[in-house]
């Protein structure tokens, strides 16, 4: 899947701009505050129903009007063309895919595989652990259609036993729930551990020409209870303490993610602009994972590109995007060096106060 166009009207501080895109690369250059994320931003929100700078979307709505616009042309991988509109006025989002109204933003979602590399990339190791969570949940959502179903019922039936927890009932009561909590949540826990599984084999495979050694990288993986316990002898033990504290306290929603490097955790052992090229390559292994089983091309967002990557990382990391198809969109103070790259694979853009302009891309 690929953005042919797109269509921005009264978003951010963006004049109004009608933009063809390369399937390829395109290049957004500018001073600082000239509106480059808010490009970025806008296809964000287009895939996910959410911005990446803030949780309240009509600070999107550029001042002075009552909603924004956007709407993008895509190309699947079968060649049809998907048109994809949304609207957001005062607390009211409305969503249109192909000409009918979307139920779900998970349908924009599995049309739009997007990986954010921007400024708040590191909470990926630096935050608690249900950003690791969210990580493999997005993997998984991408390339398994059976596990958001199984996701969704696992929660479901999981803020039920909570509600039964908190209501004062007792423990043949509560117990009831165990078992298809526990079926749910064991299923849950192989759909992560097979993907994790993949996942490393792919991390390996891109991390070779950006890492020094991906073999000294472990990726463990805590599945919210003990090992060698099943989760219904958890469940059933722990109903007495789960009654004192009014929730379940073992579980997928526990589990835990923790990326080391020479048994050092990335956090410790990797400068900053290290784990920069670490958690990307983490997402380089999602793309590549996602492709070798669905066929589905993924869609990078890069912002500001040079920062804390010298121009050797940069290369290396745009190379293997190109290797895997992905679509990219980068933006950067000014125009990168791009060799190798043929000009006829490149969109360039300039964007100043607002205004977004075509520019010729040159290699000189």
């Amino acid at each position: 899947m690929s953005i042919e166009s797109i269509s921005i009207s009264r978003f951010r501080n963006l004049q109004p701009a009608e933009l063809r895109f390369s399937e390829r690369l395109n290049l957004f250059v500018g001073e600082n505050a000239a509106g480059k994320t808010s490009v970025l931003e806008a296809l964000f929100v287009l895939a996910r129903g959410r911005s990446f700078r803030t949780a309240h979307l009509d600070k999107l709505i550029q001042h002075g009007h009552d909603e924004f616009q956007l709407v993008i042309q895509l190309m699947s991988e079968d060649g049809r063309r998907i048109p994809i509109g949304m609207s957001r006025s005062r607390g009211h989002l409305h969503c249109r895919i192909a000409g009918r109204p979307a139920k779900r933003l998970s349908e924009l979602a599995m049309l739009l595989p997007i990986q954010w590399v921007g400024g708040n990339l590191h909470s990926l190791v630096e935050d608690g652990p249900a950003q690791r969570r969210q990580f493999l949940d997005w993997g998984l959502f991408h390339v398994k259609p059976d596990y958001m179903p199984l996701w969704k019922t696992f929660h479901k039936l999981l803020k039920q036993r909570n509600a039964a927890l908190r209501s004062g009932a007792n423990s043949r009561e509560v117990r009831a729930w165990n078992p298809k909590l526990a079926e749910t949540g064991e299923e849950l826990h192989r759909f992560r551990k097979n993907y994790l599984d993949h996942l490393l084999i792919a991390f390996r495979t891109v991390g070779s020409q950006l890492f020094s050694s991906t073999n000294d990288v472990v990726m463990s993986y805590l599945k919210g209870w003990r090992a060698e316990t099943t989760y219904l002898d958890v469940l059933n033990e722990s109903t007495g303490k789960d009654l004192e504290t009014g929730y379940t306290r073992a579980g997928p929603q526990r589990a835990e993610l923790n990326f080391s490097i020479d048994g050092r955790p990335v956090i410790e052992e990797l400068s900053h602009g290290q784990q920069k090229v670490f958690i990307t390559m983490l997402q380089l292994a999602q793309a590549i994972h996602l492709y070798q089983e669905t066929g589905k091309r993924s869609l990078f967002l890069l912002d500001d590109l040079g920062s804390e990557l010298d121009i050797a990382n940069q290369q290396r990391i745009l190379n293997h995007l190109f290797t895997i198809g992905a679509q990219i969109f980068v933006t950067a103070i000014e125009q990168p060096g791009l060799s190798g790259l043929n000009a006829e694979h490149l969109r360039l853009f300039h964007v100043k106060r607002g205004l977004l302009s075509e520019m010729v891309y040159s290699t000189g």
